[in-house]
């Protein structure tokens, strides 16, 4: 799993693979974090984490792990299979996620292409039947050719515009491809995509866990970095003039280091949350301008009754919400959740709303299934026995300070070179990794994140063996 410069201790070994006297800091222990760090320790390198946050993980969070303070419907949830808050699926049964689950021999459930229902005029309904619909079809086979748009400067919208796409057709070609890369068709710019879906190499399924919690997945894989993670300690300063690196959290401690791997999100990149000194080179700096950071938003609603259809798994395309994933599918005997996400302008819209915003996804269904869904949403009990409100969870990634949205965005005219020229080492000290650095056509994802981690490892390791003079 690991690149060819990266090879195994074995028992037998004497001492550390690399000998190195320095201790590397890394930044974030989310999933690129953690495995950057792991990859390291294991060749026997001194390494610290530092985590902003309370808990490990990043954007992968897990309802089972966190506090009925913050969320206090978890204990009259019904959901008998884990509830991700963020990340909740993942490509590929061949990708690096997908390795690490059948090592541990993990039970997972594909959601199949032909369990999508798209929504046109306010009808949600399979592919077989739209097949005899005009505007269906050319919606499809513009985002079937979205690896030829390599190279645009465009955005979604405008090639969708260009393609002469019907009106009728926008909101589910946004819930396939704005939605789905973070953001919406408006926002993205297209030719990055293309780069990106042509450079991705996977069998392409769409996988769920049945039983396990992502975020616990991520606790037990990297159990041994686990003790080096030190959590609520925002890094707000890297000075990395001198030979030691001097690093400042947000109390004021100062923590030295050799070299320093950042994982953030590039939402805090680019609020200046982080700062640098000297700062960041112009190449860095250009190239992370080319990227946002979509606002996020999930929400997990629970219903009396599946009432969408027990074979249906994604529901896209919805004006007000561009994506419902029944997520107890084949995971549950009571198949009555629906995991709702909102990226870009609406995410930032509904973020002011606060739960508020559960009774605009409520009419959004109620329009598409005839008022079912208002009729059938569970709805917790006061001490007298008397319905309250309904029973969800939410998490608004946009207003989160350590996130500022759900992952990175590119714009009109950024490239994978842009993403490249984001994760350069800086003097042999300073190194980039995280989804957002990806180049193996998975940012945005858990396995983007993951492959930053291997390419970032690699560079720091190849530093240590051969200097720069």
């Amino acid at each position: 799993m690991l690149p060819s410069l990266i090879t195994r201790c074995t028992p037998s070994d004497p001492g550390p693979e690399v000998v190195y006297d320095g201790t590397v800091a890394v930044i974030g222990a989310g999933a690129a974090g953690m495995y950057a760090a792991d990859i390291l320790r294991s060749k026997g390198i001194t390494v610290k984490v530092f985590e902003a946050t309370d808990q490990i993980g990043g954007r992968i969070k897990s309802l089972r792990n966190q506090s009925t303070a913050i969320y206090p419907h978890i204990p009259v949830m019904s959901s008998e299979f884990p509830i991700e808050l963020g990340a909740q699926a993942f490509m590929g049964t061949d990708s690096i996620l997908g390795k690490v689950v059948q090592n541990y021999r993990l039970q997972t459930t594909e959601l199949p292409a032909e369990s999508t229902h798209f929504v046109l005029d306010n009808l949600a309904k399979s592919s077989t039947d739209w097949a005899g619909d005009a505007d269906f079809q050319a919606a499809m086979n513009f985002r079937q050719n979205l690896k030829n748009q390599g190279g645009s400067a465009m955005t979604v919208q405008q090639a969708i515009q260009a393609a002469g796409i019907a009106t009728r057709a926008h909101g589910m070609l946004n819930g396939q491809i704005g939605n789905a890369y973070g953001a919406d068709n408006n926002a993205i710019g297209i030719g990055a995509l293309g780069e990106e879906e042509t450079l991705r190499v996977t069998d392409g399924k769409i996988l769920m866990l049945t039983g396990n919690p992502l975020q616990d997945l991520l606790v037990s894989r990297f159990v041994g970095v686990k003790p080096l993670v030190k959590t609520n300690t925002p890094i707000t300063s890297i000075n990395y003039d001198g030979d030691i690196i001097q690093l400042t959290a947000a109390d004021g401690t100062t923590y030295e280091a050799n070299k320093v791997i950042v994982t953030v999100p590039v939402g805090i990149l680019k609020s200046g949350a982080i700062s640098f000194s000297p700062g960041l080179p112009g190449e860095i700096t250009s190239s992370l301008s080319k990227f946002g950071m979509g606002a996020s938003m999930r929400a997990v609603i629970e219903f009396k009754k599946n009432f969408w259809g027990e074979s249906v798994g994604f529901i896209l395309g919805s004006g007000n919400v561009p994506e419902f994933v029944s997520s107890g599918m084949n995971r549950s005997t009571f198949n009555a959740t629906l995991s709702v996400t909102v990226n870009g302008a609406k995410a930032e819209a509904y973020s002011s709303m606060g739960d508020s915003v559960i009774d605009t996804i409520l009419a959004e269904l109620d329009v598409l299934y005839s008022g079912q869904g208002t009729q059938f949403v569970r709805k917790a009990l006061d001490s007298s026995g008397v319905e309250t409100g309904p029973i969800f969870v939410r998490e608004d990634w946009t207003t989160n300070e350590f996130f500022k949205g759900g992952y990175s965005v590119p714009l009109a005219g950024a490239t994978n070179d842009d993403r490249k020229a984001i994760g350069q080492p800086v003097n042999g000290k300073l190194f980039f990794a995280g989804e957002a650095t990806d180049i193996s056509g998975n940012a945005g994802m858990i396995n983007g994140a993951l492959a930053s981690a291997e390419r970032v490892a690699e560079e720091v390791v190849k530093s240590i063996l051969t200097p720069a003079t």
